[in-house]
């Protein structure tokens, strides 16, 4: 570190916790002592060290998407956040782990007079659907409201002749990294719009049926749906394209120290979240459970919830482990791992990992480096594959090639919008994608190949 100084305090109150504190800012530079990539496919990232120095990766300056030399500097602007201890300390509120106090939730009126007003009381009410209480029937109605609306934006930008892309539910890594790449199409003549979904299978129906140009998904997802999952109702969706392979992903299986899981063969009679329908985390849990030949009495009971209900249950020890795949670090685990000194991963046994990828191309064996995560003293191995760009057959080609254009020429202006976007390069576009290539990308990237090789 070059340098570090504080430049300010402030008091907050966070309601959702039911606590107040204080947040004190700072400046820093840190220095690279040796040539590093914060986008490596296997290892530290960006998102890491974000967490650990207590800043948010747009507040970070002076990464590379290529790599940094030794030499270079990062300018972090951060803040850290502190509660009083009572006695006249201070506890770090990353240590902090305390239940949401009870609200009384508003009362909704609705007087809307026409389609437009309807949805603009709509989108106001969406805007505070953090005010309802988890689970209740008003969380509800917002809930299935925002559906709705999403399913209204979705229509109206197709009537508008935008591009349209599927990404997944906010602030998740599908969700974010669509609304950047949203606004970097914007200014470079694309008109995209972002649509936010359930994940890598709503997507794929929505792609199947028409109603998306392109749609963020699981890559394995992506292969198992083009070849159809009959077991789940899955009928084979034939007029799946591949375009891209994004940035690496991997399953995470986590608990308590106090549920006594240490292995995959644990979960047996236990309480699993393993994701909504609509996710690949579901996937992904049903193909390790088939893998693992669990079957009868051995099988966990199942909840089919979302991630941050799953996670509310584990804490409060309604559930005893769950299944997430996502990006590596995700935010969400990040969260529950600084709050929980006792959270534990799970690794994927050797011969587990061996036989799903031998019998689907898109798996391979992933080691997540320890410090990862907070608290995370040792690396763990579990199932890697790759967040992919996937297409529909009849989608122009013009439209694919413009794609791939953002994605090479973004570099590092469209990482500063979302850090992942750094490691896309055309070395890993093609990584572990088992869905045939668009016409269109398949002759892209042989021109981009060699434009490039004469260029050398």
């Amino acid at each position: 570190m070059e340098d570090f100084h504080r430049t300010g305090s402030a008091p907050f109150r966070d309601l959702e916790r039911g606590i107040a504190g204080v947040y004190v800012y700072y400046d820093a530079q840190l220095v690279f002592t040796r040539a590093y990539s914060l986008t490596e496919w296997r290892g530290l990232n960006l998102g890491t060290l974000a967490y650990a120095i207590g800043a948010t990766e747009s507040g970070i300056e002076g990464f590379h998407a290529q790599g940094n030399a030794r030499g270079d500097v990062l300018k972090v602007h951060g803040r850290f956040s502190y509660k009083s201890d009572g006695d006249g300390g201070w506890v770090s509120l990353d240590q902090v782990s305390e239940p949401p106090s009870p609200r009384t939730e508003p009362a909704v009126d609705d007087h809307g007079r026409s389609p437009d007003t309807v949805l603009r009381d709509a989108r106001s009410l969406l805007a505070k659907a953090q005010e309802f209480r988890r689970g209740s029937q008003q969380s509800i109605i917002v809930e299935e409201m925002g559906a709705a609306v999403g399913r209204i934006d979705l229509r109206a930008a197709r009537l508008a002749g935008r591009t349209t892309l599927g990404s997944g539910t906010a602030p998740g890594t599908y969700y974010s990294f669509g609304e950047a790449l949203s606004a970097y199409a914007g200014q470079r003549g694309m008109p995209l719009f972002s649509a936010a979904s359930e994940g890598s299978v709503e997507n794929a129906s929505r792609l199947q049926a028409g109603r998306l140009d392109f749609g963020l998904m699981q890559s394995d997802v992506a292969h198992l749906l083009y070849q159809g999952f009959s077991s789940q109702g899955f009928y084979p969706y034939k007029e799946l394209r591949a375009v891209a392979s994004l940035w690496p992903e991997a399953v995470h299986l986590i608990t308590l120290e106090g549920s006594g899981i240490k292995r995959l063969s644990d979960l047996e009679g236990r309480r699993v979240a393993v994701g909504q329908r609509g996710s690949g985390s579901r996937i992904n849990a049903i193909l390790i459970g088939l893998a693992a030949q669990l079957e009868g009495s051995q099988l966990p009971t199942i909840r089919e919830i979302g991630t941050a209900t799953a996670m509310e249950q584990l804490e409060a020890g309604d559930i005893d482990a769950l299944f997430l795949t996502e990006a590596v670090p995700a935010p969400s685990v990040q969260a529950l791992a600084a709050r929980r000194a006792d959270l534990r991963f799970v690794p994927m046994p050797d011969r587990l990992l061996a036989k799903l990828a031998e019998e689907h191309f898109s798996y391979y064996p992933l080691t997540v480096p320890a410090r990862t995560y907070p608290g995370q003293s040792a690396p763990f191995t579990t199932i890697g594959l790759a967040a992919a760009l996937i297409t529909h057959s009849q989608v122009a080609n013009e439209k694919v090639e413009k794609m791939l254009e953002l994605l090479l020429s973004g570099g590092d202006e469209l990482a500063r919008k979302y850090y992942r976007a750094a490691f896309i390069s055309r070395e890993t576009m093609r990584l572990g994608l088992a869905v045939p290539l668009h016409p269109a990308a398949e002759r892209f990237y042989n021109q981009y190949d060699q434009q490039r090789d004469k260029g050398r």
